[in-house]
C-alpha cells in the first residue's frame, strides 16, 4: 500500500518538499492508516507532520472516548496533535446547516487555522471515491458530480485515493495499527452505508473487480470532465464584458459548455455553486432577459443582454446638511448659497435646465439628502411635465440596485433636486430670484 501512496503522492503532485501537513484523523481504519504512512514518509518527502482531531459532541462518551486514542497515539508516535471540541448539534441548530454541513464546516475551518498555508490530508479512498459516484449517480448529477472525490483539491490532499479499504485493512494489521471503530458506520439508516453494504456488494457480485472497473471509469469521467472545463474557461473569458458577462456568447455555445459556464460564472463571482434545476432557468434566461433567485438567496439577472449579479444597496439613513456640507451613501455634498449677481452667464444657467441651482427663497425649511421614498415626485422644468421618481428612473435606465443610493434633496414640501436628473420646478432659480444654493456632488 505504501507504494499506491506514493505513486498517488507523485502523480498528483500532493507533497512538494518542505511542506507542513495536517492529517485529519478520526481515529479510524482509514484516517490511522494514512497518518502512519505519512508518518513512515515524512523524512523522505521532507515534510512536517501534525494530527488533527475534532470531537463532535454527537457520540457522547464514544466520542471522548476516540479522542482520548487519537491523542494517546498521537503521542505515542511523537506527532504534535491538536484536538478541537465542536458541539456540532447547538451549532447546526443556530446555522440552519446539517449536523453533516456544519460538522464539515467546523472540521475545516479548524483543520485551516492549525498552521498558515498548510496542506490538509483526508483518509478518503478509492472505496469513497466509489460509494461518493454511485451516490452522485443515484442523485442525477452530471459530468462533474460522477468524478467524485477529487485526488487534490486547492490545499487538501488525499494520499489513499488509489487504496481499497481491503488493502487499508491489511496495511493496519500487517503494521499493528490500532484504531476505532464507529458503530454508525453500520447503520444502514444512512444512504452512504446502505450503498457501501448493500448496493456495492450486489455489484461485486457481478464483477469481482467492480472497484478497480470503476477506478477506471471515474478515471475517464475525470479527463472528459477537464477537456471540457477548459473549454468553459475560455467561454468565460471571452464572454466578461463591463459589469458583468455577455448573454448572448454564453447562449450561442454548445449545452455543455454552457452549463459548466454559468457554473463557473456563479462560482466566481458570487461564490455559490447553482443547483442544476437553477442552472437550467439561467441558461433559459440568457434569451428571454429578466432575473430570478438562486441557492443562497442571490439574484442572477440578464439585463441589456448582460449577466450579472445585482446587489441592492443599502437605504441610507436621511442627513441634514449642515455647515454647507453631508455625506451621503458614499458621495460628498457641498453647497453654498451666493447672490445671484455673482454668477456669470444666468442666460447660459437657465438654459441648461437650472440642474443643481436651488433658489433659496423657494426653499421650505431644512434640506435633507436621503434615498427615494414611496411617492416621490419631481416636476423638470425642462420637460414641463411632472414625472414620479420610479418612471424616471425606468426612463434613464437606472439599474435597479443602483436607485437607493441616488441622492435624493428635500425639504418640507417634498423632492427639490434629484442627483444626476436635476431640480423640481418649484425651486428653480428664474430671472427674479435673488439668492441661489449651489449643490456640488462628488463622488
Amino acid at each position: 500500500m505504501i507504494n499506491k501512496i506514493k505513486s498517488a503522492i507523485e502523480k498528483y503532485s500532493m507533497l512538494p518538499v518542505g511542506a507542513t501537513v495536517v492529517a485529519a484523523v478520526s481515529g479510524g481504519s482509514d484516517s490511522m492508516a494514512m497518518l502512519t504512512a505519512l508518518n513512515m514518509l515524512k523524512n523522505e518527502y521532507s515534510i512536517e507532520l501534525c494530527a488533527a482531531h475534532v470531537n463532535h459532541c454527537l457520540r457522547g462518551e464514544d466520542a471522548d472516548s476516540d479522542e482520548a486514542f487519537v491523542v494517546q497515539k498521537c503521542n505515542e508516535m511523537g506527532i504534535p496533535v491538536h484536538v478541537l471540541r465542536a458541539d456540532v448539534a447547538k451549532k447546526a441548530a443556530e446555522s440552519g446547516e446539517s449536523f453533516e454541513e456544519c460538522g464539515r464546516r467546523v472540521r475545516y475551518e479548524f483543520f485551516a487555522s492549525i498552521a498558515e498555508n498548510a496542506l490538509i490530508a483526508t483518509a478518503h479512498n478509492l472505496d469513497d471515491r466509489v460509494e461518493t459516484f454511485l451516490f452522485n449517480f443515484a442523485r442525477g448529477s452530471a459530468l462533474r458530480g460522477l468524478c467524485s472525490i477529487p485526488a487534490k483539491r486547492d490545499n487538501i490532499i488525499r494520499p489513499l485515493i488509489d487504496c481499497t479499504k481491503a488493502e487499508i485493512f491489511d496495511f493496519c494489521e500487517k503494521n499493528l495499527i490500532e484504531y476505532v471503530t464507529d458503530a454508525t458506520n453500520a447503520d444502514v439508516k444512512y444512504a452512504r452505508n446502505r450503498i457501501r453494504h448493500n448496493v456495492i456488494t450486489e455489484l461485486r457480485e457481478i464483477n469481482p473487480s467492480f472497484e478497480s472497473c470503476a477506478a477506471r471509469c471515474i478515471s475517464a469521467v475525470n479527463e472528459d470532465e477537464r477537456f471540457l472545463s477548459s473549454l468553459a474557461d475560455e467561454l468565460v473569458e471571452k464572454a466578461m464584458t463591463d459589469g458583468g458577462f455577455d448573454a448572448s456568447v454564453i447562449s450561442e455555445a454548445p449545452a455543455p459548455l454552457k452549463k459548466r459556464a454559468v457554473i463557473k460564472i456563479c462560482e466566481k463571482s458570487v461564490d455559490i455553486t447553482p443547483e442544476q434545476k437553477f442552472v437550467e432557468k439561467i441558461c433559459d434566461l440568457l434569451k428571454d432577459a429578466g432575473s430570478l433567485q438562486i441557492n443562497g438567496g442571490v439574484t442572477v439577472r440578464v439585463r441589456r443582454g448582460v449577466l450579472d449579479f445585482p446587489q441592492e444597496e443599502a437605504n441610507p439613513e436621511p442627513v441634514k446638511i449642515e455647515n454647507g456640507r453631508a455625506a451621503f451613501a458614499g458621495a460628498s455634498i457641498e453647497t453654498q448659497i451666493i447672490n445671484i449677481n455673482e454668477i456669470n452667464n444666468l442666460q447660459n444657467i437657465l438654459k441648461q435646465g437650472l440642474e443643481y441651482f436651488l433658489d433659496c427663497d423657494k426653499i421650505l425649511g431644512d434640506v435633507t439628502v436621503r434615498s427615494r421614498a414611496a411617492g416621490d415626485k419631481i416636476t423638470l422644468k425642462s420637460r414641463g411635465v411632472t414625472k414620479s421618481l420610479k418612471k424616471l428612473f425606468n426612463e434613464l435606465a437606472v439599474a435597479p440596485e443602483k436607485r437607493n443610493g441616488i441622492a435624493v434633496f428635500a425639504d418640507d414640501g417634498g423632492v427639490i433636486l434629484v442627483e444626476g436628473v436635476g431640480c423640481d420646478a418649484r425651486a428653480a432659480v428664474t430671472k427674479a430670484t435673488e439668492k441661489v444654493m449651489i449643490v456640488k456632488i462628488k463622488r
